[in-house]
């Protein structure tokens, strides 16, 4: 009895806790998806990313009103994201070897452990193996959101 007694109380409090209202952990996860994959070509990788980042923002306590401003950022980001990519592949005639700033080629990006990783997990995110939450294990409130 006491323990369901806790257990009620603590329900309780949980469901009074205010919701969360920094979404800049996710913005700036949406806004790097593009430099990260996009930009070096791997647009499926940029879209996957995106996909699992959204369904893992879905889980968690954010208010409506961040809700509503982390979606308008989003819309506004792939809009001017598009637009760099675009002027990038106008500029260099394709996709570049090299993304503007990076000190490796996109190649050898793609080859390093982390990015495989990371890669494995969002087509494992695609294909309905892994969860949202199992792909970007961070806290909804962490400084940064990464897989």
């Amino acid at each position: 009895m006491r323990l369901a007694l806790a257990f009620a109380a603590f329900a309780v409090t949980a469901a009074q806790a205010a919701p969360l209202e920094d979404t800049r952990a996710f913005d700036r996860a949406f806004a790097a998806s593009f430099y990260t994959f996009d930009a070096c070509g791997d647009a499926k990788g940029g879209l996957l990313f995106r996909k699992a980042l959204e369904a893992r923002f879905a889980q968690c306590g954010f208010s409506d009103a961040a809700r509503a401003a982390h979606k308008r950022r989003n819309a506004s980001q792939t809009k001017m994201s598009r637009q760099r990519i675009q002027k990038m592949i106008d500029d260099t005639g394709g996709m570049p070897a090299r993304a503007p700033g990076m000190d490796i080629t996109c190649r050898q990006r793609e080859a390093e452990p982390d990015y495989v990783a990371a890669r494995e997990k969002l087509e494992r995110f695609s294909q309905g193996t892994l969860k949202p939450n199992e792909v970007l294990p961070g806290a909804c409130d962490a400084d940064v959101i990464a897989p």
